[in-house]
């Protein structure tokens, strides 16, 4: 399935703008929670941990679905990174009560925007779990849409399957 393919049917669950920003933000929430733990797990013989591994692997598949929208949801995951680092320095139990927090809250406001403003089921099945993490890319296409740009993309996504 192309990436017009799925901006096709992820856009119709996302229509409304307090649920696009909270995916926006739920996305790198979700992320952070993740990476507090994976910052304890080191990477034998060099400074990198697993969240590391994680951050890199997600710009990647971001860059894969659509290039520009990819690199400026990367950006903020340099941030989401340090961030998390900060937190796991913290003890451990307050660090992943931080981390469960977020998580929790995350899929509060993820899954509440949803009910009170999309009044529609998430789009999940568009993406699986990694929708969790590269929801923006989809989020920032559309702004590049609004922007003028994208405008060959954007009539792959207009036109029907």
């Amino acid at each position: 399935m192309s990436f017009a393919d799925k901006m096709r049917a992820w856009m119709p669950l996302h229509e409304n703008g307090v649920s696009r920003a909270a995916h926006f933000m739920g996305a790198y929430l979700f992320t952070f929670a993740l990476l507090v733990p994976l910052c304890w797990v080191r990477i034998p013989g060099t400074p990198l941990t697993a969240a590391h591994l994680l951050v890199a692997a997600v710009a990647v598949y971001a860059l894969t679905l659509e290039w520009t929208a990819g690199l400026l949801m990367a950006v903020p995951l340099v941030p989401t990174l340090f961030a998390a680092e900060g937190v796991a320095r913290l003890p451990t139990g307050t660090a992943a009560g931080i981390a469960v927090s977020v998580m929790v809250f995350r899929f509060a406001m993820v899954v509440g925007a949803h009910v009170l403003f999309e009044k529609k089921t998430h789009g999940l099945s568009l993406g699986g779990p990694l929708l969790f993490f590269i929801e923006p890319v989809y989020l920032l296409t559309l702004a590049l849409f609004a922007l003028g740009l994208k405008q060959d993309l954007r009539s792959r996504v207009a036109a029907s399957a």
